[in-house]
């Protein structure tokens, strides 16, 4: 085994003044990149990585035409950094990339269109802002109360969202039940968001799937219109707890 590698003024003439890398020198001495990186450390040994040089890089992307991986590699980086040093040079028109704000906290970032929606920057900007609390008024009894902004519910209890539904009894009679039954027939008795059954529904949540009106039956009454008209089947739409549009958040499973 080659020991040079141990040797301070060595590896001075190597990294910096031909610019070889760790794995460069590491090839030559028989021994790991890691190895070699760990005594160029101790040796306090540093150079500026050659990718930096805008001179330097054009001659391996352009005259040499290497590929960026086969850059990236020689210098011991990934591949996006060499991606980003040639953009920045003015190398690249970086096209792929877009930069923009991210819509959490407001940082700049770049990203690529085809990947990603240049929304936020990082997952936990995604996460804080499907967590994010807001405020509303409650349907039912017109309390402001707080739920997480990626939930739908409009009531701030059980109690209310079952009270909003008693209201007027007459609301739910009649015809009801048998406009519930044609539309869960017509639906094939699954929810038209994911297709959970309503056999499959009954055991994860102890009830059947619900039928929701597009537009709530307390709105027909409040512009005079007959509440049949409310359960007509353009009108009804089977759907599961979780997707429910009324559903209250504690019944709604976890994003």
């Amino acid at each position: 085994m080659d020991r040079r590698y141990r040797d301070a003024d060595f590896l001075r003439r190597r990294h910096v003044e031909r610019g070889q890398s760790a794995s460069d020198i590491a090839d030559e001495c028989g021994v790991t990149a890691s190895t070699v990186s760990r005594w160029l450390s101790r040796h306090g040994i540093e150079r500026d990585p050659r990718y930096k040089d805008e001179g330097w890089l054009f001659e391996q992307y352009v005259e040499r035409g290497r590929r960026q991986q086969d850059i990236a590699d020689d210098c011991d980086v990934a591949k996006s950094t060499i991606s980003h040093w040639l953009s920045r040079h003015g190398i690249t028109d970086g096209a792929s990339y877009e930069r923009t704000q991210c819509e959490n906290c407001g940082e700049y970032f770049r990203y690529a269109p085809s990947l990603r929606d240049g929304v936020y920057c990082s997952n936990g900007c995604a996460n804080d802002q499907r967590k994010r609390q807001v405020t509303i008024e409650c349907t039912g009894c017109g309390e402001t109360f707080e739920r997480r902004a990626s939930l739908d519910t409009e009531y701030c209890s059980m109690a209310c969202w079952g009270q909003d539904i008693r209201i007027e009894g007459d609301f739910y009679c009649g015809i009801w039940n048998e406009q519930r039954r044609k539309a869960l027939e017509r639906d094939g008795y699954e929810c038209v968001e994911c297709g959970i059954s309503n056999t499959e529904h009954k055991a994860r949540f102890g009830r059947e799937l619900d039928v929701h009106h597009r537009v709530p039956v307390r709105q027909f009454a409040k512009w005079d219109l007959p509440i049949r008209d409310a359960h007509s089947l353009r009108n009804l739409v089977t759907y599961c707890r979780t997707h429910h549009p009324d559903a209250l958040g504690t019944t709604v499973e976890p994003d």
